[in-house]
């Protein structure tokens, strides 16, 4: 697998290249799919349809790796949160009064709820082949945490934010609740055929400086740890989505294999600013693929020669836009693919 040869430190002209969301709603035959559906928690639980959502962009566009089509709310689905999607809102929960009201259901009950998402991954690394890796994931504790206590996503997370200042023990609390449940849920993805795991913590850069090891680091940390005591060796991912600083600190203390990067970041600065052994994963800004054009080609070269000295995994800075026109995202595979083989 080109990506997990990449992960071990292989240079290559041409890196591996997989996208956020690449499972989603810009392609149609995912929105064909979609319609068979109810709500979007039974699509993620149908193990079946899950699996053909993740291998519907491999098939479309023969990326280097597949993720399962899930989501990073299904722990606190398990948890009883009554998580659910709201057309135009987006996901909705029934929010936390205060950290600590979190009543956490036996760790046997919620795995065995998520037990379809474990079968979709056994079903989709069977039909995967050989040289595609298949990544599973889950949400970092400080995110999935927010849409607990906000009760959905939010403009600037004041509430959850409030509680790690005002009851820091309590959501200490929290937190060890969602790394617990996180380690289980990755070991299972492990477990059922998964190559590669990711940590997506979609918020952090929201988590204020002074509490980002506390709150941001540490969980991560904890989560990567567990596994690793568990005997799961797989290379691990983490995306600290809005981090603003301090890249080199939070790979070493979190003790993941690859650091994933937005778009607001500069690679040329990264680049000059981690150990040159360090997997970079991005971070191509993905409202310049909806756009199309020279100004596409041109932004993915600068990210190819600012990692062209370290491992590099080609991606974009968040998930691919809803919007995204089919015809962009072959332009830019066959610019990557003509120009760096």
């Amino acid at each position: 697998m080109k990506i997990i040869d990449t992960i071990n430190g292989t240079l290559s002209p041409l890196p591996p290249i997989w996208f956020m969301r690449q499972a989603g709603r810009y392609l149609p035959e995912y929105r064909a799919l979609r319609e068979t559906t109810s709500d979007f928690i039974s699509y993620c639980l149908d193990s079946e349809k899950a699996s053909e959502a993740t291998l519907q962009p491999i098939t479309r566009f023969d990326f280097d790796a597949a993720i399962i089509f899930s989501d990073i709310l299904m722990i606190p689905w398990a948890m009883n949160r009554n998580v659910r999607f709201i057309t135009g809102e987006g996901p909705k929960l029934d929010p936390l009064a205060h950290p600590a009201d979190l009543i956490v259901p036996d760790s046997a009950v919620i795995m065995g709820k998520l037990q379809p998402v474990f079968d979709a991954i056994s079903k989709t690394r069977t039909r995967l082949s050989d040289d595609k890796a298949l990544i599973g994931f889950c949400g970092a504790p400080w995110t999935v945490s927010t849409y607990m206590i906000e009760g959905g996503s939010s403009r600037d997370f004041a509430t959850a934010r409030k509680w790690l200042w005002q009851d820091p023990a309590a959501c200490d609390q929290l937190m060890d609740h969602l790394v617990s449940a996180s380690i289980d849920l990755l070991a299972g993805k492990a477990a059922a055929g998964a190559n590669i795991l990711m940590i997506f913590d979609s918020w952090a850069g929201v988590v204020p400086s002074y509490l980002r090891h506390r709150f941001l680091i540490d969980p991560v940390a904890k989560i990567i740890s567990g596994l690793r005591e568990r005997h799961i060796d797989l290379p691990i991912i983490a995306f600290p989505k809005g981090l603003s600083g301090g890249f080199a600190d939070y790979v070493k203390a979190t003790g993941c294999d690859v650091l994933a990067v937005d778009h607001t970041v500069d690679p040329v600065w990264l680049d000059a600013h981690l150990p040159k052994d360090v997997v970079v994963q991005g971070n191509l800004d993905p409202v310049v693929v909806e756009t199309g054009g020279d100004a596409l080609c041109d932004a993915a070269d600068h990210i190819i020669s600012a990692f062209s000295g370290r491992p590099h995994i080609f991606n974009l800075g968040h998930g691919i836009g809803q919007f995204t026109p089919i015809p962009h995202v072959t332009q830019l595979l066959n610019h990557l693919r003509n120009t760096y083989q």
